[in-house]
């Protein structure tokens, strides 16, 4: 019994320690090159929005702007993870 206690609290103990220590960070030319990708994305969907303000049932326009504005995120959770910090 002491001995299954023994090994459940090794794996414990391994499983809470990060498998690395260092995160993994990108360098700051490509961090720099995802931040310009997150404001073009936002930018592009500046005259969407006008033109959806004009005519609110123009589905393409609607997908057009999820599209930009959720890869804008996607990117933006890259960005914080590995440029941040």
């Amino acid at each position: 019994m002491f001995r299954n206690l023994t090994l459940s609290a090794l794996v414990l103990v391994f499983l809470s320690q990060p498998a690395s220590s260092e995160q993994k960070r990108y360098e700051f030319e490509s961090c720099t090159k995802i931040s310009e990708a997150i404001d073009f994305l936002l930018m592009t969907t500046n005259p969407m929005w006008l033109q959806l303000t004009e005519d609110p049932n123009d589905e393409e326009t609607a997908l057009s702007i999820s599209w930009a504005v959720g890869l804008a995120a996607d990117y933006t959770t890259i960005y914080q993870a590995f440029c941040e910090g």
